[in-house]
């Protein structure tokens, strides 16, 4: 019914210093959520891109198959700056 007025659920009395304890504990676990879900999708991003590296050399290693070793050697070393990259990303928010 409109206007109707709803009791309030009792609570118990939490002291000062615990309720602050709690909020400090919920903003470092958002912070930690935020960390976690940054490294994903750099992580994410970059296995993207080696894939899209990975396709085009097979592409291209078809057209030309001369050129086979050094378009491995050149996608190889992207991936690997990619993920050391990545690594390096984590290392710096953990």
């Amino acid at each position: 019914m409109s206007g109707e007025l709803i009791p309030r659920r009792r609570t118990t009395p939490v002291q000062r210093e615990a309720q602050e304890a709690t909020a400090g504990l919920v903003a470092r676990a958002r912070v930690e959520q935020a960390a976690i879900r940054a490294q994903s999708a750099v992580a994410e991003y970059a296995m993207s891109e080696v894939t899209y590296l990975k396709r085009i050399q097979g592409e291209l290693e078809r057209a030309c198959p001369d050129a086979t070793d050094a378009l491995a050697l050149i996608a190889n070393a992207a991936a690997m700056s990619i993920a050391r990259q990545v690594h390096r990303f984590g290392s710096e928010i953990s």
